[in-house]
């Protein structure tokens, strides 16, 4: 069982490789400049989100404030779900992506890090460098052009089916480094399509393990759940329509851990409240459903002398 705990990605730690501006007119972005005249729904982005204009501005001291400031309430309004296109995939939702024709390109220095976790992929080959600073020595082999097709599940699906993409690749046990560079592109194989990321973390995992081995401590029973928000809007006349919603997967589970280690599994617990962090049930292949993005939350008990027994609630992130 691995949970990455998550580093706070800043506009600091993008490499100049990113192929994705920090304001990207391409697709409509215009960032808020002091002075400026502002309708209502007028659309400014500043340090990484969208922001929407709720009360005309014409003029000193509203048309100074910064849109994310205490002194901009009830002029502006942050879209939750409208960051800018480089900052997407280090939001908290899937379904906001980064998006560009061609290859998406993200270039990160963010320090010491031991893993990675990429969600919401759209493309077709996925490529992963870690180098030891800007133009330094590779780290690891680097992942090079890997082919996004899920395995199949069986000869029929492998020769007439219709195979999907993988949508999320992991890599752990990154060398620790203070100069990390990581580089992730994903590509298309017609330049002129849409790729696109919707979740980036960069970290550090951590695995649950079963006492006296070094294999996962996650019991049998995982469930892994999908999640619909589509909803339906009616009418008078009895009709209706199906309003598209987005989709997520929740996963309910339970690990059996060295009772020495119950402690801290509970600061574990602890450290991502609240947070959208990316879990991994296993890396084999048959468990590949049983990895999500979302919230945890969940109990340790300690069981008996030496084992203690850790059940997690994972509600998984649109």
């Amino acid at each position: 069982m691995n949970i990455l705990i998550p580093k706070t990605i800043t506009a600091a730690m993008f490499g100049a490789a990113t192929n994705i501006p920090e304001v990207d007119s391409s697709v409509g972005e215009t960032i808020w400049a002091t002075g400026g005249t502002f309708a209502v729904g007028a659309r400014r982005v500043w340090k990484g989100y969208t922001y929407e204009c709720v009360q005309a501005i014409s003029g000193a001291p509203a048309n100074t404030y910064e849109p994310d400031s205490t002194n901009a309430q009830g002029w502006w309004k942050k879209d939750e779900g409208a960051p800018t296109n480089r900052m997407a995939p280090f939001d908290k939702y899937l379904f906001t992506k980064a998006r560009r024709n061609g290859n998406v390109t993200i270039v990160l220095n963010p320090g010491f890090a031991t893993g990675v976790a990429i969600y919401g992929i759209e493309g077709d080959k996925v490529s992963i460098s870690a180098k030891a600073g800007t133009g330094g020595a590779n780290l690891i082999p680097p992942i090079v052009d890997r082919d996004l097709w899920q395995q199949a599940f069986g000869e029929w699906e492998y020769l007439f089916g219709d195979l999907q993409r993988g949508t999320y690749i992991t890599l752990k046990d990154l060398p620790i480094h203070p100069n990390l560079e990581l580089t992730i592109t994903v590509t298309r194989n017609d330049p002129g399509v849409e790729a696109a990321i919707g979740f980036i973390s960069v970290g550090t995992w951590k695995t649950l393990l079963a006492p006296l081995t070094q294999a996962s401590g996650v019991q049998y029973g995982v469930e892994a759940a999908t999640h619909d928000y589509s909803y339906p809007e009616e009418y008078k006349d009895g009709t209706y329509i199906d309003a598209d919603g987005r989709k997520a997967t929740d996963i309910n589970l339970s690990c059996v851990i060295d009772a020495n280690q119950a402690p801290a599994a509970k600061l574990l617990l602890e450290q991502i409240l609240g947070k959208a962090v990316a879990i991994e049930v296993s890396g084999l292949p048959k468990y590949s459903h049983l990895a999500t993005v979302g919230k945890i939350t969940g109990s340790v008990r300690s069981v008996n002398w030496p084992t203690a027994q850790v059940d997690l609630q994972i509600k998984g992130n649109v």
